[in-house]
């Protein structure tokens, strides 16, 4: 048995059956430390620098204020911001463009007024019979060039925890850079090296299509025809 297939049988014993009869809320409000929006405390190097200017990613590691280790995913983007928030924002149209993801639809959005809420359902599926379904409660702030994210504990979800934040920030020629950080606790015994594996490889999917479908929409409206572009989409 090859290591892909082990590593998926083994994820696969951890998942929920997708007809097991859920709770209606989720079993509490939070365990993970929520993402504060604004830029992440970390430093680049020249080595880093010079990594994100070939178009690759640059994997670093930084502590939260309660002392939790976490992974950060920074990827540079031929692109300006808005239409990096484009592609962040257009939950509806994740599906085709997010590895795995099956089904990704808001169901509620409000305006706050430091940010705008946006709560998204999405189910990933693993394997047949396998799937991840999860209820996301999304924080825009616009001032700060950041989304945060926790799960909607009004909702049931598969996933025990989630904490996330991408922050956005402009370079010259209309480019920008994008950070991007996402803490998961899985319900149920997992293997260490699958949750590391499955955690880094999730961060740097995330940065690579964001960059992928931003630089693609940047260039067909700039070769096109003079339309207006780089809104952030109406939920």
């Amino acid at each position: 048995m090859n290591l892909l297939l082990s590593l998926l049988l083994l994820l696969a014993l951890s998942l929920p059956l997708t007809f097991a009869k859920k709770p209606s809320k989720h079993p509490h409000t939070g365990i993970l430390s929520p993402k504060i929006p604004g830029p992440f405390p970390v430093e680049l190097g020249a080595a880093d620098l010079k990594e994100l200017a070939s178009g690759n990613s640059v994997m670093k590691q930084i502590e939260d204020p309660s002392g939790l280790k976490t992974g950060l995913c920074v990827q540079d983007i031929s692109s300006p911001s808005t239409d990096v928030w484009s592609q962040i924002l257009s939950f509806n149209s994740y599906v085709g463009k997010v590895s795995k993801l099956k089904t990704c639809e808001t169901y509620e959005t409000k305006d706050e007024g430091e940010f705008k809420r946006i709560k998204v359902k999405m189910v990933i599926g693993v394997l047949p019979g396998y799937s991840y379904t999860c209820f996301y409660d999304h924080k825009y702030y616009k001032d700060k060039n950041s989304l945060t994210w926790s799960l909607d504990y009004e909702e049931y979800s598969d996933f025990d925890d989630v904490q996330g934040h991408w922050h956005v920030e402009d370079l010259e020629e209309r480019r920008c850079r994008v950070f991007y950080a996402a803490d998961l606790k899985m319900r149920g015994k997992v293997p260490g090296p699958v949750m590391n594996i499955l955690s880094k490889k999730a961060l740097r999917e995330a940065t690579g299509w964001v960059k992928r479908e931003s630089e693609k929409a940047t260039k067909a409206r700039r070769e096109g025809p003079a339309i207006p572009g780089g809104a952030l989409p109406q939920q």
